[in-house]
């Protein structure tokens, strides 16, 4: 069962012209054109607004040594990112495969993308495309894709107004 839907999740673009930082306990590699990086234990890879985490990465290097694709294990592994309007986009799932130069990023095993604003999303596998607001789920088991979307923020509707008490026509 495949599923498109409108749920808006543009990367902040400006966040490609940031540097790409990674932490963890050990990595394995070297800065080589068309190289590969393994790290591992508690990995944390921010590139300004986006942050991925997860217990192992690898990291793909192009001719120019930048990096191409991010490949994450985790339980689970995570990814934050703002988006154009500043709104928040936080996936999650046991692999998050992230083609940078493609655009795209595939969720796999008890994937969840939330965008508070927007809605969520829950599947087997979720694909979303930065660059052109897609996305599509599968499920391959019992359990079936699962949507929720937010309603559109309505105006609030003007607070009553306390009854004024009747005046008190009692003497003492």
């Amino acid at each position: 069962m495949a599923l498109v839907a409108s749920l808006p999740v543009v990367a902040k673009q400006s966040d490609r012209n940031e540097p790409v930082d990674v932490h963890s306990k050990s990595f394995d590699g070297s800065q080589q054109p068309n190289g590969k990086v393994i790290w591992t234990t508690n990995v944390i890879l921010t590139q300004g607004t986006l942050k991925i985490t997860g217990d192992k990465a690898t990291g793909y290097l192009d001719a120019d040594n930048n990096i191409t694709r991010v490949v994450v294990d985790g339980k689970p592994a995570t990814i934050h990112q703002l988006d154009e309007q500043n709104e928040p986009m936080d996936g999650q799932a046991l692999n998050i495969d992230y083609k940078v130069d493609q655009d795209f990023a595939v969720l796999t095993g008890n994937a969840k993308v939330k965008q508070p604003v927007k809605g969520s999303a829950e599947g087997d596998k979720l694909t979303y495309n930065t660059k052109d607001s897609t996305m599509t789920g599968e499920s391959n088991g019992a359990a079936p894709v699962h949507m929720t979307f937010q309603p559109k923020n309505k105006p609030a509707a003007a607070p009553a107004t306390p009854a004024t008490p009747a005046p008190d026509t009692k003497k003492p």
